[in-house]
């Protein structure tokens, strides 16, 4: 993936586990602070789903851990 390729686009399950790792929160403190429930993020995260285009937008924004 190009960062450019990717901006605004809506998250794979691939990149939405990549996010979690690089922010270090697990399913539950991101379905709090996104205000969706917990099911959501897990059906994202296994594709169930897609990750709408202003979460991920959102998720993108977030801090890095480090």
């Amino acid at each position: 993936d190009t960062i450019g390729s990717t901006i605004g686009a809506t998250l794979t399950p691939a990149q939405l586990k990549r996010e979690l790792r690089r922010i270090a929160w697990g399913n539950a403190r991101l379905a709090e602070k996104l205000g969706v429930w917990p099911t959501e993020v897990r059906d994202w995260l296994l594709g169930k789903e897609p990750v709408p285009d202003v979460v991920a937008t959102d998720i993108r924004n977030l801090p890095s851990a480090t």
